[in-house]
């Protein structure tokens, strides 16, 4: 489940810090004055910047996949990426980041029932994720069994893929920011809602298994995990697909993943009629049969490859 930061804008303590509520102002209809013309597509797929063109639209928009957080020295957007970004009419990301509900947000992390995640486990079990946590995270026992013991496990394994260190970028808060710079238009593929009750769809026992899982075999998961980041650096969408498919259970792939891409493509269709749009979501979400990129080219669209860059 590490790869949630692949197909979900859903980390926890990320979200706490998109939802500061950033200036708004008038919206800045760009492409008024800047005519989008279309870029040479790339002879590789080995990009994370598409451009959606043909099927009857007079302005291109563009699909972008991210990474959800990364280190600070991975960051990266490419010049023309950020350019589209800057020209676009509209941003869309999967949720509006203008109207998280940051309590309800943190109240949707907890067991309910006022459980922690020790009636959940044996003593065993409990005892290892808490020697985990203290070791790793520097959680000692007073604060993990008075307050991250209240989690979902599925927050406590964000948590400990968000711990390799202090200095992270968001790349959806990036794109936010330059959205609020230049007053562009900006909303969501999905409410925070709805991405809410996708997550609970994950069976409790299912986010145990995988949070123990985790803790038990660290080092081999760190190691995937940071495989991940340089798959996503290299822009290697096949390969990032390639890695969701063969390690999450199909079941929660067809949840977090097919299903919303079904959902979402009537809504971007709808946004890219008669606008440009800057599309940013989990590159998870791009590849594959059931991924955005073929989905908008079953309904007979021109989506390619081009440089970010």
């Amino acid at each position: 489940m590490k790869k949630i930061i692949l197909v979900s804008t859903f980390s926890f303590f990320c979200l706490l810090v998109f939802a500061a509520n950033k200036k708004k102002g008038t919206i800045a209809t760009n492409s008024e004055n800047n005519k989008i013309k279309l870029d040479e597509p790339l002879k590789t797929n080995n990009s994370l910047l598409w451009q959606i063109s043909g099927n009857g639209l007079k302005k291109a928009s563009y699909l972008f996949g991210t990474i959800h957080e990364i280190n600070s020295a991975d960051f990266y957007l490419g010049k023309n990426a950020l350019k589209k970004i800057k020209n676009s009419d509209e941003i869309i990301l999967e949720v509006d980041l203008n109207k998280v509900d940051v309590l309800k947000l943190a109240q949707a992390s907890m067991l309910p029932d006022n459980k922690t995640i020790k009636d959940y486990l044996s003593d065993t079990d409990y005892l290892s994720l808490k020697k985990f946590m203290k070791d790793t995270l520097k959680i000692n026992s007073y604060n993990f069994d008075g307050s991250y013991a209240k989690m979902k496990p599925f927050f406590l394994e964000q948590l400990i893929f968000s711990n390799t260190t202090d200095d992270k970028l968001y790349y959806e808060l990036e794109i936010k920011k330059i959205a609020d710079d230049k007053n562009i238009a900006q909303s969501g593929l999905e409410t925070m809602t709805e991405q809410l009750e996708f997550l609970d769809e994950i069976p409790i026992k299912d986010q145990l298994e995988s949070i123990l899982k985790t803790i038990k075999n660290y080092s081999v998961e760190n190691n995937k995990f940071n495989q991940l980041i340089d798959n996503y650096k290299k822009q290697d969408l096949a390969a990032l697909n390639k890695a969701f498919e063969e390690e999450e259970d199909t079941v929660l792939k067809q949840k977090l993943v097919d299903k919303r891409n079904a959902n979402w493509i009537p809504k971007i269709i709808a946004n890219i009629q008669s606008k440009s749009c800057f599309i940013a979501v989990g590159a998870g979400h791009l590849a594959g049969e059931n991924g955005l990129i073929n989905l908008l080219k079953k309904q007979g669209y021109t989506v390619e490859p081009i440089s970010t860059n």
